[in-house]
């Protein structure tokens, strides 16, 4: 039966009374009206039934005086005999008299740090400690440095937001598409038959023509041969230095005295290809001279038959 003063808080017992002091310990009894940093003792005395006794004070002092928080009347307990009190480290008990009064865990001691299980022996009365609730984590202190860091942060991510609102909200220009290339216009490539304009060759140009160094080679005459009277056939082979030969920049002659003819290039001629080629000359032509060239350099030349070279 629990009987409740102004000043005291009593809890009866069957054998002995115990008294707790409410200036000392505040609160007592039910789990309901627990707060943080509370503890227990459960009283482990084997011929003494009694309920643990639970409790949330910074400092309760345990005896047989009137004045302490925890009053314990068996025989062996002194009128102060031990402090429980709470630090920044946890809970601590403290024997208060001369000595070989407190155990903890079978050990004598006079100042001990206590954790959830030891247990405690004062006189005859032996009980474990246990804790209820950790004592909550004292309040962080205003951290200047931590403070402007975080205000830098907020900053930097609060301009970048204004950045990206201001670049999508500027008008694009006229409105229009910047990824479109203008398309090129594309230049027609001139017919397969179109023939390069050259100047007729001098008698003087001729005779020069028939030295070999000056002439690059890279459309050389394979074979040229008359089928008939008017019909005359040129084997001629590419072999440019360029990636790739430009059949616009071809140019072929056949001259028969005063006249020259300039042959149809074939559009799809191809580099290292050989091609055959068809002219037309007079039948009272008694010799020709055939000539090519590329890009308006002579490569080549031979006559027809070979006796007529001029």
């Amino acid at each position: 039966m629990a009987i409740l003063t102004a000043d005291f808080h009593y809890v009866k017992y069957i054998h002995s009374p115990v008294k707790i002091h409410s200036k000392s310990f505040h609160s007592l009894a039910s789990y309901g009206n627990m707060r943080a940093s509370m503890y227990r003792l459960v009283f482990q005395s084997p011929t003494t039934a009694r309920p643990p006794v639970t409790g949330d004070a910074a400092c309760l002092l345990i005896g047989r005086a009137a004045t302490c928080g925890l009053r314990l009347t068996e025989a062996g307990i002194h009128d102060q005999h031990a402090e429980l009190d709470r630090r920044a480290d946890g809970y601590f008990i403290r024997d208060l008299t001369t000595g070989a009064g407190v155990h903890v865990n079978g050990t004598v001691i006079t100042d001990q740090r206590l954790t959830t299980g030891d247990e405690i022996e004062i006189g005859a009365i032996r009980f474990a400690f246990e804790v209820v609730h950790e004592p909550p984590p004292d309040r962080r202190t205003f951290d200047l440095w931590q403070f402007l860091g975080a205000l830098i942060v907020v900053g930097l991510v609060a301009g970048q937001v204004i950045l990206f609102i201001w670049i999508l909200t500027r008008p694009h220009p006229s409105g229009k598409r910047t990824d479109i290339v203008p398309k090129q216009p594309v230049m027609k490539s001139a017919p397969a038959t179109t023939t390069p304009v050259l100047p007729a060759l001098t008698q003087s140009e001729t005779t020069a023509l028939t030295a070999p160094e000056i002439l690059g080679r890279m459309l050389k005459i394979v074979h040229a041969d008359r089928l008939d009277t008017t019909s005359l056939r040129i084997t001629i082979k590419a072999q440019v230095g360029d990636p790739q030969l430009d059949p616009k920049a071809i140019a072929i002659s056949v001259q028969c005295g005063d006249a020259i003819q300039w042959l149809a290039i074939p559009a799809t001629w191809e580099n290292f290809k050989t091609k055959e080629l068809m002219a037309h000359v007079p039948a009272a032509c008694a010799g020709t001279s055939v000539r090519t060239y590329y890009r308006n350099q002579p490569q080549d030349t031979v006559t027809v038959p070979p006796a007529q070279i001029p």
